[in-house]
């Protein structure tokens, strides 16, 4: 594989609650891998596209981090 597609990120937008999530991600081989702040998650995209399954994961990490910080604050928002 080139090292140029192995470098290559792509933005990744979602939005939960009226706030807008932007990270990164790039496609190897058949999995897809996304970057947001200094979390990472990655799947295989088997038959769906690979830009739906990166919206899929960050959706999911962005998740994540808001029950975190629910818990950091004792669950007040």
């Amino acid at each position: 594989m080139p090292a140029e597609d192995y470098e290559t990120t792509k933005p990744v937008e979602v939005e939960l609650d009226g706030v807008k999530y932007t990270g990164m991600f790039r496609v190897i081989g058949g999995s897809v891998i996304v970057y947001y702040k200094d979390e990472i998650k990655f799947a295989s995209h088997g038959m769906n596209l690979p830009d739906v399954v990166a919206r899929w994961l960050l959706t999911d990490v962005c998740r994540k981090l808001q029950r975190k910080g629910r818990k950091a604050t004792g669950g007040q928002t």
